[in-house]
């Protein structure tokens, strides 16, 4: 088998291999053509000119997306796995998943497991979008605030997260260099900024959810925060009811809510406004 980094000659077959999903092929072609992924960081492993595994290296996130086999064994899928990992900045801690394949959960289980040093396991829920009344809520989008004001958000709710990974980020990161990478994801793009929203009482902030395009139809929630003063007081379920609604709005058929196996009180909320449960995932990290 041979390893290679993808052009045009592979581009149909890279996005559509029968492992994956539709939507999941749909998206990575999306990405593509729009920009937002470059050949250049897409891998392949080729037998006899057939795609027989593929990953997508996100810089900008230190994530290895759309990991997707076709018909190999663990070995040589963490063969692949680890010539990809030769040419990742080290400083960078790198997190990958079972998502886009569920096809070959064991396979790709077990490889991640050898190339990994750190598993965090996970939650998936999902619901379909629907218009909620909202408006007795006072709720913009992140424009309203400073950017300063943003970043203190973000460091808040981090520092008070049931989120695993987030901790684990900041441990290795520090509490500010994460929180502004992370701002900076949830805020690259005009649609990011408009579809991240602000819970206000008065002149008062109590939270914010952040709605992200996954593919055209679908969404996701990136990230869901209520201040550490006003938690305890349902909030959260007012969050997740404008996330569903922004979501709607913009076309986004299904929103996906992803969480960490051990938060309970987000579960909890997910259940009682109508998400329900996909699946369970793992997420492995470098470091």
């Amino acid at each position: 088998m041979n390893i290679i980094v993808c052009n045009n000659t592979y581009l149909t077959k890279m996005t559509s291999m029968p492992s994956s999903s539709l939507a999941q092929n749909q998206a990575l072609a999306d990405s593509i053509a729009c920009g937002e992924i470059v050949l250049t960081d897409c891998y392949l492993l080729l037998e006899h000119d057939e795609v027989k595994a593929r990953a997508v290296i996100m810089k900008d996130i230190s994530y290895i997306g759309y990991l997707t086999i076709e018909a190999i064994t663990t070995k040589e899928l963490q063969t692949f796995l680890q010539e990809i990992q030769k040419e990742l900045n080290p400083k960078q801690n790198w997190f990958c998943d079972v998502y886009s394949d569920k096809k070959h959960f064991p396979i790709i289980q077990q490889a991640l497991h050898q190339c990994f040093a750190i598993c965090i396991e996970r939650e998936s829920y999902t619901i379909s979008t629907y218009p909620i009344d909202t408006s007795k809520y006072k709720h913009t989008d992140c424009t309203a605030i400073s950017d300063t004001q943003l970043l203190s958000l973000i460091k808040d709710a981090n520092e008070s997260t049931l989120d695993t990974s987030i901790q684990n980020s900041i441990r290795q990161e520090g509490s500010h260099a994460y929180a502004k990478q992370f701002l900076n994801e949830l805020t690259g793009s005009k649609e990011k900024r408009s579809m991240f929203r602000i819970l206000w009482h008065q002149e008062q902030i109590l939270g914010f959810v952040c709605v992200q395009r996954l593919s055209k139809e679908i969404g996701g929630i990136g990230y869901i925060g209520v201040r550490r003063q006003f938690q305890s007081h349902q909030y959260s379920s007012i969050l997740l009811q404008i996330a569903i609604t922004i979501a709607y709005q913009n076309k986004l058929d299904i929103l996906i809510a992803d969480i960490d196996k051990k938060n309970a009180p987000i579960r909890n909320n997910l259940l009682a406004t109508g998400f329900t449960k996909d699946c369970e995932q793992y997420v492995y990290y470098t470091y």
